[in-house]
């Protein structure tokens, strides 16, 4: 029922809507009033959610045996939705390029974000412009946990060969925390003259998921509990990080 619910609000059905539609499906042919009393909603809103489906389609009003009663319509009128918002979503993704232009050239753009000595992100799709910021940079060092970020973003192993390709003077350095995951993950970049990593001692744990070193920032990634990212801008910082990962690098054998 759960998948049910989630796939209906992906159609734009409100809960209460989900609820008056899905009891009508299984009880049939209902009065406001009995609708109501069924699904414990107050009748004044059940009459105006109602209205919105016969909007969508999916409920009819009909009057049988002078009773005036509420249907779902045949499961079919669902496709009518799922249509609208696949039309709606191409709409969407066409029109971007021009709404990006328009937006682009008519409207300020903030310039000091970038100089912000911390900046925090939260969620995947933040975490992920931690990534394609870092990956543009020429040099980039990293210690990092590949079993958390596999299970979190299993496609970061793409990404990191895409970047490859476009930025041609990217030299990527890994200290990566020691697990199986980590070694079948490493030998698929080992490919790449450009990358190099090497493994912690057995007994040493990184804190964080990952953490880069790039372009005067260190970038702290955790997907432990929370998907979090923070960028530290700070050039002091930055250069005691790399002074330490030199040394780490330095020390450390080469994987066999």
């Amino acid at each position: 029922m759960d998948k049910i619910l989630t796939y209906l609000k992906q159609l734009d059905l409100s809960d209460i809507e989900a609820k008056l539609y899905l009891t009508l499906l299984r009880t049939g042919p209902l009065s406001v009033r009995e609708l109501a009393e069924t699904t414990e909603i107050k009748r004044t809103t059940a009459y105006l959610y109602i209205d919105q489906l016969v909007e969508k389609g999916l409920l009819m009003k009909l009057v049988k045996a002078s009773r005036k009663l509420v249907a779902a319509n045949e499961l079919d009128s669902l496709n009518l939705l799922v249509e609208k918002k696949v039309e709606s979503a191409m709409s969407i993704q066409q029109n971007f390029p021009d709404i990006l232009e328009i937006l682009t050239t008519s409207l300020p753009q903030e310039k000091d974000a970038g100089d912000a000595e911390i900046i925090y992100y939260k969620g995947k799709n933040g975490v992920k412009k931690i990534y394609e910021e870092a990956l543009q940079a020429e040099v980039l060092f990293s210690y990092v946990n590949i079993a958390d970020m596999e299970d979190m973003f299993p496609q970061n192993i793409m990404s990191f060969d895409s970047a490859f390709q476009k930025n041609k003077n990217l030299i990527l350095r890994e200290i990566i925390e020691d697990s199986p995951a980590s070694r079948n993950q490493a030998k698929l970049l080992t490919k790449n003259e450009r990358y190099k990593f090497k493994f912690l001692p057995n007994d040493v744990k990184i804190s964080a998921s990952d953490i880069l070193i790039y372009d005067g920032k260190v970038a702290i990634i955790n997907v432990r509990d929370k998907i979090t990212g923070i960028i530290l801008h700070n050039r002091d910082y930055y250069n005691i990080s790399k002074e330490l990962f030199d040394f780490m690098w330095r020390f450390l054998p080469s994987p066999k």
